[in-house]
């Protein structure tokens, strides 16, 4: 069974790259606490992840991205059914996925991307605990 464990993207992201056009892999891009323990957790019991950004749709830990700035809140439309198709494709090669996120911090944007997900047929359980990453959820 082919699992992807993911989280939302975050606003605090390394400074240092900005408007250098450097690009960065999502382990030097993304500084924000939460994020960094999800992506130390993913990659420590040795399961696949990523990221959902709000400007590259899915952002996996190979791939290299310049530092941006765009917020959920500032996703046009046309921008949001974009980002959504372009999560379908990148999905539709899982047989289930989990997103991580805290249930206090959760944008209405990635409440809005789940349930379209879902509503395309996709296997989506959400998850709130760092405990709840482990290579044994494939059995579940």
């Amino acid at each position: 069974m082919k699992v992807l464990y993911f989280t939302h993207c975050c606003a605090t992201k390394d400074d240092s790259l900005k408007n250098t056009r450097k690009k960065a892999p999502p382990m030097e891009l993304y500084k924000a606490n939460t994020t960094q323990r999800f992506m130390k957790k993913c990659t420590k019991v040795r399961v696949e992840w990523a990221i959902f950004s709000d400007d590259h749709a899915f952002v996996f830990p190979d791939d290299r991205i310049e530092w941006y700035d765009k917020p959920p809140s500032t996703l046009t439309y046309t921008e949001k059914k974009k980002l959504f198709n372009d999560a379908f494709e990148t999905l539709k090669a899982y047989d289930l996925a989990y997103f991580y996120y805290n249930p206090g911090r959760l944008h209405p944007v990635h409440r809005e991307l789940i349930n379209e997900m879902r509503r395309r047929g996709m296997d989506i359980r959400e998850i709130t605990h760092l405990d709840d990453i482990s290579n044994e959820q494939t059995n579940n």
